[in-house]
């Protein structure tokens, strides 16, 4: 990549920019060497889509969760109920 890329790809994705400044040392690897801008790019983009799915499993296992206490509730009236009999 060359300056003005990385420059473009840095003002499309202002949150790839604040990931690189955490860390002085890709901020050097890149002002030092452009082109390790596409890899870190990849890096960040792949560590991202992992958060969002995190995001989406645990919102599946908190509807899952849900679910299962309202089956469990049902249970245990049909128990009581069988009790009672």
């Amino acid at each position: 990549m060359k300056r003005k890329e990385v420059k473009r790809l840095l003002k499309e994705h202002p949150e790839f920019e604040s990931w690189l400044l955490e860390d002085e040392s890709r901020v050097k690897s890149v002002r030092s060497n452009p082109s390790t801008a596409e890899e870190l790019f990849k890096r960040w983009s792949d560590r991202k889509k992992g958060k969002l799915d995190f995001d989406t499993i645990s919102q599946k296992t908190k509807r899952a969760s849900e679910m299962l206490t309202g089956v469990q509730s049902i249970m245990d009236m049909m128990a009581d109920y069988t009790k009672k009999l």
